[in-house]
C-alpha cells in the first residue's frame, strides 16, 4: 500500500486528505480496522514519540495512551501507588 485516504472529521462535503511516501514506496504502517482520520495519525505519531523518549530516559518499557507510563513494580501501599503521600 503506497497511499492511504484519510477521513477528515464528520463533514461529508470535505475533501479527504491522504498520506503517502514521497519516494512512492510502501507506507510503513498497516491499518487493522476502520478508516483512520488525520487526527488519529497525529495522536499515534505523537504517542509513539513520547513512549520512545520515555523509554530512552527511564530505561523501562514505556507506553502512551491518554498520557504516559512505564512498567515498574507497584508500591505495596495503595496510597503510594497513586503518589498520595509525600507530594505536598
Amino acid at each position: 500500500m503506497n497511499e492511504l485516504e484519510l477521513k477528515y472529521g464528520c463533514n461529508p462535503n470535505q475533501k479527504p486528505s491522504r498520506i503517502f511516501m514521497k519516494d512512492g514506496g510502501d507506507l510503513p504502517l498497516t491499518v487493522l480496522n476502520g478508516k483512520p482520520g488525520y487526527i488519529n495519525f497525529l495522536d499515534a505519531l505523537n504517542s509513539w514519540q513520547l513512549a520512545r523518549e520515555l523509554k530512552e530516559a527511564s530505561g523501562l518499557p514505556s507506553a502512551a495512551s491518554y498520557g504516559k507510563g512505564v512498567r515498574a513494580p507497584m508500591h505495596t501501599h495503595p496510597g503510594m501507588a497513586f503518589l498520595l503521600f509525600g507530594s505536598e
